[in-house]
C-alpha cells in the first residue's frame, strides 16, 4: 500500500510538472497586438513537446533543456471576438477571452498612477470633460482590455490580478492617464486596446534604468526596471506613455535628466528588441517648485529648465513625441493636476497622429525662429498652418524680452495673420533675448484652433 502510495505521488508529482507556466502578463482577457509576430513563452518540463494554439493557428516544438520555450504566433488582423488560446505540455493551459488588437505600456510615478477612482473624486476641474464618480461606476467598455502591474512582477503577489475587462471595480484602479489615452484610441481606431500599467508615486527616473548603466544616483537604479518592466518583455506590444519628472525636477536635474531619458527610451526599447518603438511623454505641469521643501534650492525659473531637458531628448531619439501641460494646472501648489481626462487625450493624438497616421493636429505651436527688428520680435512657428490663437484675450501673455543688458521684462504678444507672433515690451527698446511661458506659474493663452498651447521657449543660452 505504501508503495502505491508512492508511486501515486510521483505520478501527480510528473503531472504537476508537466503543465507549463507562463508569465503574468499572459492570462485572461488579454489583448494581444495586431499585425505583428506574437510571442508565447514560458516553462514546462526540460525536453518536453509544447503545442500553442490560437485560433486556426497552431504551433508546436520541444522545451529547452531548461524548460523555457517561446512560438511565435503570426501576425494577426483586429479581432474583438474573444477567442482561447491555449498551451499544452502533458497538461493543458487555456487563456480565455482573448482579443487581438492595440497594446501600450504605460508607466511614470503619481501622475501616471493617478488612478480613475482619484480622478472622479477630484471632478472639480474647470473644463470637465472627464467621468464623475458615477459614470466611473458605470463604465463598461469590453473593447479595452487593462493590466495593472503593482509588485514586483518576478515575486508572488496576490495583488497582481491579471488582465481584466474595462468595467468597475478594475477601472477605478487604474491609470486615468491610461484609461483615457485608451478610450481616445479605440473610439478612433475601432480595435481592441489593451493597457499594461506600470507605475510607482514618487519615483525618479533612475530605478526605471537597468542598473549597469546608472552609477550615481539618489535611488537603488534599476529597481523598477527588472522587477516592473523587464518582466513585461517579450510581450509584444506598440509602444510606451510616460508621465514622470516630478521627483527629477525636485532635484533641479538638466542635462543628467536629458541624458537619463535617452537611456531609459533605448533600454526599454532594448528590451523588446525594436529600437524604433514609439515613446509620447508628458511635460510635466505648472507648480510651485520654489516652495517645495528640496535637497537642494529651487527658484521659479527651475521647472523651465527642466522643461527644456525634457524637450531636448525630442532631438536625440526617434520616434519620440511630448505633450505640453501648462495649461493643464488649476491648483499651483497641487503637483497632481486633476485634468488626467486630457492628459489621455493629448497622448492618444500623439499616437494616432504619428504612429497611425490618423488625420489628426497632435501638437501646439512650437516655435521655428525668432527674428529681432523694429525694436520687437517676430516669433515663427513649425506648424502654422494649425493656427495661433490667443484665449480669452486679444494679447498673448508669458512673453519676456531682455536687451543687451540681460534684464528680463513682461512682454506682450500679439498674433498676426494666424500664423505668427509679434512681440514687444515698452521697457525694452531694442530686445535681442526672448523667453515664453518660462516662470513655474505661466499658463499663457497660445493655442492652436486644436486647443493645445504653446510650448515653452527661449532664445540663446543663460
Amino acid at each position: 500500500m505504501k508503495y502505491l502510495f508512492f508511486c501515486l505521488s510521483c505520478l501527480v508529482a510528473l503531472n504537476a510538472a508537466a503543465k507549463p507556466e507562463l508569465p503574468l502578463v499572459f492570462g485572461d482577457h488579454m489583448v494581444l497586438q495586431r499585425d505583428k509576430p506574437v510571442p508565447v513563452y514560458g516553462k514546462a518540463t526540460a525536453s518536453a513537446p509544447v503545442k500553442v494554439i490560437f485560433g486556426k493557428q497552431v504551433k508546436e516544438g520541444v522545451a529547452g533543456a531548461d524548460g523555457t520555450f517561446q512560438f511565435w504566433l503570426d501576425a494577426m488582423p483586429a479581432n474583438s471576438n474573444g477567442q482561447s488560446l491555449y498551451v499544452i505540455s502533458g497538461d493543458t493551459v487555456e487563456f480565455k477571452d482573448v482579443l487581438v488588437g492595440e497594446v501600450w505600456l504605460c508607466s511614470g510615478q503619481s501622475n501616471m498612477e493617478y488612478t480613475m477612482n482619484r480622478s472622479a473624486h477630484w471632478y472639480k476641474a474647470k473644463r470637465s470633460q472627464g467621468l464623475d464618480s458615477v459614470q466611473v461606476s458605470q463604465e463598461n467598455n469590453p473593447a479595452i482590455r487593462l493590466f495593472l502591474v503593482h509588485r514586483d512582477l518576478n515575486k508572488p503577489s496576490d495583488r497582481n490580478k491579471g488582465w481584466q475587462k474595462a468595467e468597475y471595480p478594475w477601472i477605478g484602479q487604474f491609470s486615468a492617464a491610461g484609461y483615457y489615452y485608451a478610450r481616445e484610441l479605440q473610439a478612433r481606431l475601432k480595435v481592441p486596446v489593451g493597457m499594461i500599467a506600470s507605475s510607482v508615486p514618487g519615483s525618479a527616473i533612475e530605478p526605471w534604468l537597468p542598473a549597469r548603466k546608472v552609477t550615481d544616483t539618489l535611488e537603488p537604479a534599476g529597481k523598477f526596471f527588472s522587477g516592473l518592466i523587464q518582466p513585461l518583455a517579450p510581450y509584444t506590444i506598440k509602444g510606451f506613455l510616460w508621465y514622470q519628472g516630478e521627483t527629477n525636477c525636485m532635484l533641479d536635474q538638466r542635462e543628467e535628466y536629458t541624458k537619463n531619458m535617452k537611456l531609459l527610451i533605448s533600454s526599454w526599447r532594448g528590451l523588446w528588441n525594436n529600437d524604433s518603438l514609439p515613446f509620447y511623454y508628458v511635460q510635466i505641469a505648472p507648480f510651485k517648485y520654489s516652495g517645495s521643501k528640496t535637497k537642494v534650492q529651487l527658484n521659479d525659473r527651475s521647472l523651465a529648465f527642466f522643461h527644456e531637458a525634457q524637450d531636448k531628448v525630442l532631438g536625440i531619439t526617434r520616434n519620440t513625441a511630448r505633450i505640453i501641460t501648462t495649461d493643464l494646472a488649476d491648483n499651483l501648489e497641487d503637483i497632481h493636476p486633476t485634468y488626467k481626462w486630457e492628459i489621455g487625450k493629448r497622448l492618444a493624438w500623439l499616437a494616432l497622429d504619428h504612429t497611425y497616421q490618423v488625420k489628426q493636429v497632435s501638437e501646439g505651436p512650437r516655435v521655428a525662429a525668432v527674428n529681432f527688428n523694429n525694436h520687437q520680435a517676430r516669433v515663427n512657428f513649425v506648424n502654422p498652418k494649425s493656427g495661433l490663437v490667443a484665449h480669452d484675450s486679444a494679447q498673448i501673455a508669458g512673453f519676456e524680452l531682455a536687451g543687451a543688458d540681460g534684464k528680463f521684462y513682461p512682454a506682450t504678444g500679439i498674433v498676426k495673420k494666424k500664423k505668427y507672433v509679434v512681440v514687444s515690451s515698452p521697457a525694452v527698446a531694442d530686445p535681442v533675448t526672448l523667453r515664453f511661458a518660462w516662470k513655474e506659474d505661466s499658463q499663457p493663452n497660445l493655442f492652436n484652433k486644436a486647443g493645445l498651447p504653446g510650448e515653452p521657449y527661449r532664445t540663446g543660452t543663460e
